[in-house]
């Protein structure tokens, strides 16, 4: 699926695959339309989200993806935070996932 996104780091239009990880969450990643890998969205951690959702990194290399994906009608934050460590991913349900 082909979406606009205007991020701190990234500001094209771009590929977004939905793939899943070995915990069964839903894995973004975007890359450029010529396939360069661009950046991944998602991250999986212990703690599984409900379905339909997901747990989005907007830190480092990241900043500004969340809010993009909301932009794109891609995803609808939902304003619980997961702590990661040093950060906190953000939960959001998918509009879109394919």
């Amino acid at each position: 699926m082909e979406a606009k996104i205007e991020a701190k780091y990234v500001n094209e239009t771009v590929n977004l695959s939905f793939k899943f990880y070995g915990n069964g969450s839903t894995a973004i990643t975007g890359t450029s339309l010529q396939g360069e890998p661009l950046f991944t969205a998602t991250i999986a951690l212990d703690e599984i989200p409900q379905p339909g959702h997901i747990f989005l990194k907007g830190w480092s290399e990241n900043e500004g993806i969340p809010s993009a994906l909301v932009s794109a009608g891609i995803v609808e934050l939902t304003g619980r935070t997961i702590p990661t460590g040093y950060c906190d991913a953000q939960e959001a349900r998918l509009l879109k996932a394919d």
